[in-house]
């Protein structure tokens, strides 16, 4: 597991890095597939703040925490992301014998509508931007709302594992999520 530790408005002494490195490592009981852990310290006046991102076996979890106390604050993220991390395994293991669809690939363009014309054509089209292909993995409907809430994603693409058929979720402005998925016509 990498750890990196970077520190804002803190002095970053030793026992405090090892102090860190040693809650971390507790996290590998939960979850042994943590490849990459990037943690930020902060102290803004009166509040101590810890923020923690880390990479495991494809998906990104992110947790803060603030108190008065660095060694509180710290303490209080990484049983956030324990109880996170064994959120994710507990559904894995309900979720590994089910028979999976096939994963579907869905093209995301994203277009250019500033335009100096006042007035469109009807054979108008907009240029695009950026093109990229985003591969729609078979999962649950739990697993897709899981993988946006501890991701860094606005919109989730997968392949519903009842319906074999592409669905989405996503966060409303309001917070709330959605789940796009087709009826049958």
């Amino acid at each position: 597991m990498q750890v990196s530790i970077t520190g804002r408005h803190v002095d970053l002494t030793e026992p405090l890095k090892a102090y860190v490195d040693d809650k971390l490592q507790h996290l590998k009981h939960s979850f042994d597939h943590v490849v990459d852990v990037h943690v930020v310290l902060s102290v803004e006046k009166f509040r101590q703040r810890c923020e923690v991102s880390m990479q495991a076996s494809g998906i990104n979890i992110h947790g803060s925490h603030e108190t008065e106390d660095m060694y509180a604050s710290i303490d209080g993220v990484v049983d956030k992301l324990n109880r996170q991390l064994k959120r994710y395994r507990a559904k894995l293991r309900r979720h590994r014998g089910d028979p999976m669809g096939r994963e579907i690939k869905v093209s995301h363009k994203i277009l250019d509508m500033a335009n100096d014309k006042d007035e469109l054509t009807e054979d108008h089209q907009p240029e695009t931007l950026r093109h990229e292909q985003i591969d729609a993995k078979p999962m649950s409907v739990d697993e897709a709302v899981m993988q946006l809430e501890l991701g860094s994603r606005d919109v989730l693409f997968f392949t519903n594992g009842q319906t074999e058929q592409l669905n989405a979720v996503y966060r409303r402005p309001d917070g709330a999520l959605s789940w796009i998925e087709p009826e049958v016509a």
